[in-house]
């Protein structure tokens, strides 16, 4: 009877303990990290700065493996301006910083739905698409994809906006952003006209003062407001009269936009490229902007506009862009000589320069003219909004391709060989056998014992 005990407790012992010292000999594999799917997102038309945070908070909480979302500042109205991180925080390693920044100015919406529709498609092709998975090892993205997050919303209201929300009392009458253009004939847009006296924009004397429009809400233009040759009178673009629409602000960096970006980004010294976008003109501009002399790395930069001009149809060769003008406190010259990136400004879309497309669009009555359709000069229909981002989100990977070195080839494997014997695993092998044999033995016993 005892021998039978015996045998039992061999048993069992043994099929207890045998997966945790197997366990133990071969080690154990960490699980793999949650991906949960990445939100479903409309692009067929323009999103609102709830829409905006809402896709980014989901693409977050889906995948916080890839993805951290972050408040760098606040707007004048106390808008968050969002900025995401996306890179694969497995892979160890100095890795080369990109920062995408969208939506300066408020009535060049499609910038917004570029850098945000970048965002998404790192995302969801993260793990799907190899090249995709590669860049996410050796890169990080910063994309801040609305600087101007109150120009969202005034942006529906008059579609001619351009700048800030900084309050500015524009007539001097004590009294700021109280007379902005309506829409006064309701039918979907604000006009504006000139003949040969005079020249406005639709709307009504809402002060009283006997003057129509003369002070619209806001403010700066953010990308005047930087502070390389802030305020250079020279350059052809730059006002220091805050009713223009270049207006430059009163000091460098005095907008809570632009100083949470510059904080930002001299915060982060491993941001090497840099693309900020805008639209009017359908273009790819560096460095310099306050002057037409070539910058110091002219060709480096050459080489990016045409790896992402080519890939997204845009113009980027000199003589071939339609902008010519030289402007102050420009974001691109900031980020060149302070923070020492190579910069792109491209303008993703835009009528600059199609005169026949302005005449299409204009009106004479009675010796006045009136333009509609400020809105569709700078930003597309809604159905061609996904071709266009979609576009730009292969010129962003064909520019860091075209910027990176080369990887490393791996090393060829040698062909598999058996594996050295594990010591432990030899002992657990003798135990399988004793505890087997155990087993038999009991079983037999309990067998004669029957007969």
């Amino acid at each position: 009877m005892r021998a039978i005990k015996l045998g039992l407790l061999l048993s069992l012992a043994f099929l207890l303990l045998s997966p945790q010292l197997a366990s133990f000999a071969g080690g154990s594999q960490a699980p793999m990290a949650h991906v949960g799917p990445v939100p479903a997102v409309d692009w067929r038309h323009y999103h609102d700065y709830e829409e905006l945070t809402s896709i980014l908070q989901g693409l977050e909480q889906a995948h916080p493996d890839l993805v951290e979302l972050s408040s760098i500042g606040a707007s004048w109205q106390g808008r968050d301006i969002w900025a995401i991180t996306i890179t694969d925080e497995g892979a160890r390693g100095d890795k080369v910083g990109i920062l995408l920044v969208g939506y300066h100015h408020a009535r060049e919406r499609i910038s917004l739905e570029v850098p945000l529709y970048v965002t998404w498609r790192l995302v969801l092709e993260a793990h799907r698409n190899e090249t995709i998975a590669s860049l996410l090892e050796r890169v990080v993205f910063y994309v801040v994809p609305a600087l101007n997050p109150d120009g969202i919303w005034v942006s529906e209201v008059n579609p001619w906006h351009r700048k800030n929300l900084r309050p500015v009392d524009d007539d001097g009458d004590g009294l700021v952003d109280e007379d902005p253009p309506e829409d006064v004939d309701g039918d979907g847009t604000i006009y504006w006209w000139w003949n040969d006296t005079a020249s406005g924009f639709e709307g009504i004397d809402d002060d009283g003062d006997g003057l129509v429009n003369e002070d619209w809400p806001g403010g700066v233009d953010l990308n005047r407001n930087y502070g390389f040759h802030w305020n250079d009178t020279s350059a052809d673009s730059g006002s220091s009269d805050p009713s223009a629409e270049d207006y430059i602000g009163p000091a460098p960096f005095s907008e809570p936009e632009t100083r949470a970006l510059r904080d930002f980004v001299l915060s982060r010294p491993d941001i090497e490229l840099a693309i900020s976008y805008h639209s009017g003109a359908a273009c790819v501009l560096y460095p310099w902007s306050y002057t037409r002399d070539p910058c110091p790395h002219e060709r480096e930069l050459a080489e990016l506009a045409e790896a992402y001009g080519e890939v997204a149809g845009l113009p980027y060769k000199a003589g071939e862009v339609p902008v010519a003008y030289t402007c102050s406190g420009e974001w691109g010259d900031w980020m060149y000589a302070v923070a020492h990136a190579l910069p792109l400004t491209v303008e993703v879309y835009g009528m600059y320069g199609n005169w026949t497309w302005w005449e299409e669009h204009t009106e004479e009555v009675n010796g006045t003219c009136y333009f509609k359709g400020i809105w569709a000069y700078f930003n597309p229909p809604e159905g061609e909004i996904e071709d266009l981002c979609s576009r730009n989100y292969e010129a962003v990977i064909a520019v860091l391709l075209s910027y990176l070195p080369p990887e490393e080839p791996e090393e060829p494997k040698p062909p598999p060989q058996e594996p050295p014997e594990n010591p432990l695993e030899r002992f657990i092998s003798i135990l399988a056998v004793i505890g087997a044999s155990a087993l038999s033995i009991t079983i037999l016993l309990i067998w004669l014992r029957k007969r």
